[in-house]
């Protein structure tokens, strides 16, 4: 099929989601795949206007272009109501002021469009089906509520992983228009000594340690991380090693909260959100980076810490072995296994070096979303009927 990149349409109006993109959200492993995105597809559809639509103004909002255009929730009494209800009573008069020629449903939901704008739904994972139990309550009836109905009346879909386009099709009954693979940056490599000691002394730091990065919430499944991390070591196993968490706050989180509370003295350092220029030493100082997610859609964390060199233990399902290749530790979930997986990735060095080998790139992600958007906007019928791009 030849590329309609090089016949791109003047004018092309795509409308964004960006919620995520307006700094009231984490910036997480949704934020890092909306943005980078953005990114790419600003320099690959020059011809095109950008309408993101935000339910607040926007904190630390990304500028690409200024053919970037944000549209702000006006009236004060809707930037105060639920996100996902704003997204689905309000955000429609919206945008159907603009009138978009494609909307891109950035995550998983869609609002009502006016007619003749084409919707691009992007999928990340399933959780409201394989484990509503980890989820806040709010986002949870929503996704209850609208997902599968948004899913199956979209013009097209795009997955974050052949995983989740394999759930999408046994769970939901619709093909993946295309995969929009999560990605790696070139930032994310093994970083020097200098900077692996500079980030260890700004985040306080002590090595040798174990690293885990994740909002926290219960999918993540640090709580059990803490009670195996402790029973290591007070069985000696684990004589010398720390243990950090990093990553931004979460919802559901108590648990966690007073499992660190109790943990402060025994070799837990929490370091809370660790901005990106940090990250790739942070992931290099690690003697492994422990990953035991009940469940991910893919697992960005899993990826930089391959692309950096060090060596993984992450829990054993399809999504997540994409992001973690061959030479990464796969394990169960439990107790015994990631004490297992720890002590296997500490007597096993080899796989302690950067990994860059079939890792997708966010221009060849960008790519291919670039590819569906501009069949949406000519009306190409072929995507109706579940064409993979």
């Amino acid at each position: 099929m030849q590329s309609l990149l090089h016949h791109q349409p003047r004018g092309l109006r795509l409308g964004i989601d960006g919620r995520c993109l307006g700094g009231q959200w984490p910036r997480t492993g949704v934020y890092r795949y909306v943005a980078e995105l953005c990114r790419v597809l600003d320099t690959l559809l020059p011809q095109a206007r950008f309408l993101v639509y935000l339910q607040k103004p926007p904190q630390s909002a990304t500028v690409f272009s200024d053919r970037w255009e944000w549209r702000v929730e006006p009236a004060q009494r809707w930037r105060n109501v639920k996100s996902n209800v704003w997204l689905k009573f309000r955000a429609p008069h919206l945008i159907a002021e603009d009138h978009p020629d494609v909307y891109w449903a950035t995550c998983g939901l869609c609002p009502r469009l006016p007619q003749g704008t084409k919707s691009l739904v992007t999928v990340h994972d399933l959780n409201h089906i394989l484990v509503p139990e980890t989820m806040a309550r709010a986002t949870l009836w929503a996704y209850r509520l609208f997902l599968v109905k948004d899913v199956l009346r979209a013009n097209a879909i795009v997955a974050n992983s052949l995983g989740t386009a394999g759930r999408l099709k046994e769970l939901i009954g619709r093909d993946a228009t295309a995969i929009v693979k999560c990605a790696v940056s070139c930032d994310f490599q093994r970083a020097s000594q200098e900077a692996i000691d500079r980030c260890m002394r700004k985040y306080g730091i002590e090595r040798p340690y174990l690293l885990t990065l994740a909002t926290r919430e219960p999918r993540k499944n640090q709580h059990l991380l803490i009670q195996t991390f402790l029973s290591m070591k007070s069985n000696g196993v684990l004589p010398n090693h720390r243990l950090v968490l990093a990553g931004a706050q979460g919802w559901r989180d108590d648990k966690l909260r007073r499992s660190l509370e109790r943990s402060i003295e025994n070799g837990i350092t929490e370091v809370g959100y660790v901005v990106d220029d940090d990250l790739p030493a942070l992931y290099s100082g690690a003697d492994v980076f422990v990953f035991p997610s009940v469940y991910e859609g893919f697992g960005i964390p899993v990826m930089e810490a391959r692309a950096c060199g060090t060596p993984i233990v992450a829990t054993d399902i399809p999504e997540i072995r994409e992001a973690g290749g061959e030479h990464a530790i796969y394990i169960e979930p439990t107790l015994s296994g990631i004490a297992a997986g720890i002590l296997a990735a500490l007597a096993d060095r080899r796989s302690a070096r950067p990994d860059r080998s079939k890792l997708w790139t966010w221009e060849d992600s960008g790519r291919i979303l670039a590819e569906v958007v501009l069949s949406l906007a000519a009306r190409d019928p072929l995507l109706d009927t579940g064409l993979r791009v």
